[in-house]
C-alpha cells in the first residue's frame, strides 16, 4: 500500500489495524517479517479450569464461594475469594453464548418505565448517600429525575407525580421491578400482590402496572440507561449543595438544557420528541392522589409520636392521644380528630428528635424549673444573654423560672436575632424582665414617625411661626423642684 500506492505509513496502519511502528518495521525488512505476539498470561486457576466446569455443569447455581471451598477441601490450597469470583464469573460465560436481545419500537404515551439510582453528593458540607428516582418515556427517549435522601413508599409516589408533571400527561401504564415498595409477593405469571398503598395510589391517577420478570431488569431497558445517563450527565464530578431542593433544581435545569441538545436517532431532539409524545398523554386530573405513607400511633407520656426509627413532637395536651401520622419524603404531618396538629421537617438520622418550643409552652409555665434542662430548649442553642437573663431574674423576681419560660415565648412571634436584641437591651438598662423586652421588641417592630413639613398653598399662613416648647420644665416637676 506504501510502495505500490503511495498511501501514507499512519494511514496504511489505521486501514490495516496494527501499529504503524509494524508497518515501518516491516519497510525495513524482508518481504515475510515474523509476527511478534506476546504470550497469553497464564492464571492460578487454570489447572483447576475442568473442575470448575464441572462443578458448573453439575449444578448451574452453585456459587464461586462452594467452588472455593471444594477446591480447598481436595487440593489443600486456598485461592483468593475476589479471584475465585473473577474466574468462574469468566468460565461461566465462555460456557453460554451471549444473550441475543430484541429491538422494539415503542407507542407514544403508552408507558413509563421508572426505577432508582443510587449515587453521593455533598449536602451542607456533608458527604451524602442520595437515591434518585428515575422516569423514563421509552417512545421519546426522555428522562426525568428526582433526589432524595433515602429510598421509601412516598419517594416512589412522589417521584411518580413529579414525573408526570414534568412529561405533562399520564401515560396508560408504569413498568417497575418487583422492589418491595411496590409488591408483596410474585405470583405465576405477570401476576402480583402489590402493597395496598401502591396499589391504590396508582389506581387513582389511573396507572396499569407491568412488573418485570425477577432477575430481568433489562425488559425495563429504556429506565435502565436512563439511571446511568442521568448520573453522568448531573452527578459527576459529586454535586456540592446546601439541600435537596437545591440538588432538585440543579438536576431539572440539566435535564431542560438537554432536551435541545440531545440528537435522537430519527435526526430530532429530545424536545420535539417529548412535545410530540406529549399529544398521546392523558390530561392531569384535577384531584390527584396524595403521596403520602400514613400510619396510626398513639403518643407518649412527653407528648412525642415516634416513627421510622424518629421522633417528633406534637402539643402537650395531645399526651397519650391516638393521632395519625402522614409521611412525606420531606416532611411529617400529624393529625388528632380531623385536624392537623403538628408538621415537621421529614427527619434521615436514626434517634433524632425534631420538637416543636411551641408545643411544650404550655407545659413549661406550669414545670418552669424543667427549663433548664429540656430538650427542646437544649435544642434551641440559647445565645448566652438568655442565661444572664435567667440570673437576674432569680436574684429579683420571685416566680423567675415561670417569667424566663414567658420571654422564650415570644420566639413564637419573633425571630432569635430580634429577641437576643431586645434581652441585651433589657439587661443593660438595668431593668431586665418581660415587659421591658415586649417593649423593646414592640419599638423595634414599629419604628418611630418622621414628620414631614406640608407644604401651604396659602403664602400669608407661612407668615405665623408656633414655638417649639420646653420640654425641660417636665424633668423639674419630676423632680419636685417648684417656681
Amino acid at each position: 500500500m506504501h510502495i505500490n500506492e503511495g498511501v501514507p505509513k499512519k494511514e496504511s496502519a489505521r486501514r490495516l489495524g496494527v501499529d504503524v511502528k509494524t508497518v515501518r518495521r516491516h519497510l525495513r525488512g524482508p518481504e515475510e517479517y515474523p509476527a511478534r505476539r506476546t504470550p497469553k498470561r497464564g492464571r492460578s486457576l487454570d489447572a483447576h479450569r475442568d473442575e470448575i466446569v464441572a462443578l458448573i455443569e453439575r449444578d448451574e447455581r452453585i456459587s464461586a464461594k462452594r467452588i472455593g471451598r471444594l477446591l480447598e477441601e481436595a487440593h489443600g490450597i486456598r485461592h483468593n475469594e475476589r479471584t475465585m469470583r473473577r474466574y468462574v464469573h469468566d468460565v461461566r460465560g465462555s460456557l453460554c453464548s451471549p444473550e441475543t436481545f430484541i429491538h422494539r419500537t415503542h407507542v407514544p404515551g403508552d408507558a413509563m418505565e421508572i426505577d432508582f439510582g443510587e449515587s453521593w453528593a455533598e449536602v451542607a458540607g456533608r458527604k451524602t448517600k442520595i437515591f434518585f428516582f428515575v422516569a423514563a418515556l421509552p417512545a421519546s427517549n426522555t428522562y426525568f429525575a428526582k433526589t432524595y435522601a433515602f429510598q421509601r413508599i412516598e419517594c416512589l409516589l412522589d417521584g411518580i407525580s413529579s414525573a408526570i408533571d414534568w412529561f405533562g400527561g399520564v401515560p396508560r401504564r408504569v413498568i417497575f421491578d418487583n422492589a418491595s415498595m411496590a409488591v408483596t409477593k410474585v405470583l405465576k405469571g405477570e401476576q402480583r400482590i402489590e402493597t395496598e398503598l401502591f396499589h391504590a395510589f396508582r389506581s387513582d391517577w389511573p396507572l396499569g402496572a407491568d412488573f418485570c420478570n425477577p432477575g430481568s431488569g433489562w425488559e425495563k431497558g429504556s429506565v435502565e440507561r436512563g439511571v446511568e445517563y442521568v448520573r453522568g450527565l448531573c452527578l459527576r464530578p459529586m454535586p456540592l449543595v446546601a439541600h435537596f431542593e437545591e440538588l432538585n433544581a440543579q438536576l431539572l435545569h440539566e435535564l431542560e438544557v438537554d432536551l435541545d441538545r440531545r440528537a435522537l436517532e430519527c435526526g430530532s431532539t429530545a424536545r420535539a420528541a417529548l412535545e410530540a409524545e406529549r399529544e398521546h398523554l392523558r390530561p392531569i386530573p384535577v384531584h390527584r392522589p396524595d403521596p403520602g405513607r400514613v400510619t396510626s400511633c398513639v403518643s407518649d407520656k412527653y407528648g412525642h409520636v415516634r416513627v421510622d426509627r424518629s421522633t417528633y413532637s406534637v402539643p402537650s395536651e395531645l399526651a397519650r392521644r391516638p393521632v395519625i401520622v402522614r409521611l412525606y419524603h420531606d416532611r411529617v404531618q400529624i393529625a388528632h380528630e380531623a385536624e392537623v396538629v403538628a408538621v415537621h421537617g421529614r427527619s434521615t438520622t436514626p434517634g433524632e428528635y425534631v420538637l416543636d418550643l411551641e408545643h411544650v409552652l404550655d407545659l413549661l409555665e406550669t414545670k418552669p424549673r424543667a427549663a433548664m434542662e429540656a430538650t427542646v430548649i437544649r435544642q434551641l442553642g440559647l445565645p448566652e444573654p438568655f442565661y444572664e437573663l435567667r440570673a437576674a431574674l432569680r436574684r429579683e423576681r420571685r416566680r423567675s423560672d415561670r417569667e424566663w419560660v414567658r420571654v422564650l415565648r415570644l420566639l413564637v412571634d419573633h425571630s432569635l436575632e430580634s429577641l437576643v436584641i431586645a434581652v441585651e437591651g433589657a439587661l443593660a438598662s438595668g431593668a431586665p424582665g418581660l415587659g421591658t423586652i415586649k417593649q423593646l421588641l414592640r419599638c423595634d417592630s414599629h419604628p418611630q414617625l418622621v414628620t414631614e413639613p406640608v407644604e401651604l398653598e396659602r403664602a400669608d399662613l407661612a407668615m405665623f411661626h408656633v414655638a417649639e416648647p420646653d420640654l425641660a420644665a417636665w424633668d423639674l416637676v419630676h423632680a419636685g423642684v417648684t417656681s
